[in-house]
């Protein structure tokens, strides 16, 4: 995830972990659920997309880089983190997903407006970021109210062709009861395949996972003071310090706790920048749960 681009620096501020694109940038700055390669919206920088046909980093570049990783990661496997997917939508951007049965998938909202189910190529079962199987997608369910207010309800719901066949590299992740509520300093894992460090040309092509610490709602508010952090959000990361979170291409990934899936990768502000923590759907918010059950059942 990239904060600013030359020419609007000073107006840098919240920047969306959106998809990472395949395509050129585009040349309109739309509103923030329709996804231009670089947003502005009310003054603020929500994304700047990278290309995915960007240069991939390479083995040796891994091992002298690796700390700074999905944002001051590691290297990480599919069998540590077998509910994770990663997908391509019409062939022009990437995001993560992740299992919560052998029929569903959940992504982030921003992943998936107005995508047509046969463009999404959704791959398992690997640690790196283009092998795995391939799994049809038949259908696709944003949260109809996603981004009223921004960035609100970032949750989507996706549908596989037929049962999914689970082994050591792909397995469902629990969902948390609905209401649960995620304390201040709490540890939460994440895992993708996003940008490693702010301004990276690259995405990696293995799976990362990084630690993050679940911060105070209303620390997190005064952090984004002109963007409303509504119940539907959680945050985390190393508050003060930085160094530590989610990044451009992490879009949709999930946060775990003690193995439980409690939030879905939306937003931040730069990667891995002081005072900016990660932001995340939260999934045992009751509004989002009851979306997420009332559209597979669980």
């Amino acid at each position: 995830m990239v904060c600013c681009s030359s020419g609007l620096s000073k107006a840098c501020g919240v920047l969306h972990q959106r998809r990472v694109p395949i395509a050129g940038p585009a040349k309109t700055l739309p509103t923030p659920s329709q996804l231009s390669s670089v947003l502005v919206y009310r003054g603020i920088i929500i994304s700047e997309k990278v290309s995915i046909t960007d240069k991939i980093s390479q083995d040796n570049e891994r091992t002298e880089v690796a700390d700074g990783r999905i944002v001051g990661g590691r290297n990480a496997t599919c069998e540590e983190f077998p509910h994770q997917v990663s997908f391509i939508v019409n062939n022009s951007y990437f995001c993560s997903a992740f299992f919560i049965s052998d029929r569903f998938c959940l992504t982030a909202a921003h992943c998936t407006q107005n995508v047509d189910p046969t463009t999404v190529v959704l791959r398992s079962g690997s640690t790196f970021r283009t092998n795995g199987t391939i799994i049809p997608i038949i259908e696709v369910t944003p949260y109809p109210d996603y981004d009223n207010p921004p960035f609100d309800k970032d949750v989507a719901v996706m549908k596989t062709a037929e049962s999914v066949e689970f082994n050591s590299c792909t397995q469902p992740i629990k969902l948390p009861p609905k209401g649960l509520t995620a304390k201040s300093g709490t540890v939460m894992t994440v895992s993708g395949w996003g940008r490693t460090q702010q301004g990276a040309s690259s995405i990696p092509e293995r799976l990362m996972a990084v630690n993050l610490t679940v911060v105070d709602h209303t620390l997190c508010q005064t952090a984004y003071f002109s963007v409303n952090i509504t119940e539907n959000m959680l945050c985390a990361g190393n508050f003060f310090f930085g160094g530590k979170s989610t990044c451009q291409g992490d879009s949709g990934g999930v946060g775990v706790i003690d193995g439980v899936a409690r939030g879905i990768v939306s937003f931040g502000r730069g990667c891995g920048q002081p005072l900016s923590p990660s932001v995340f759907t939260d999934i045992s918010a009751p509004a989002m749960r009851d979306f997420i059950t009332k559209h597979t059942g669980l």
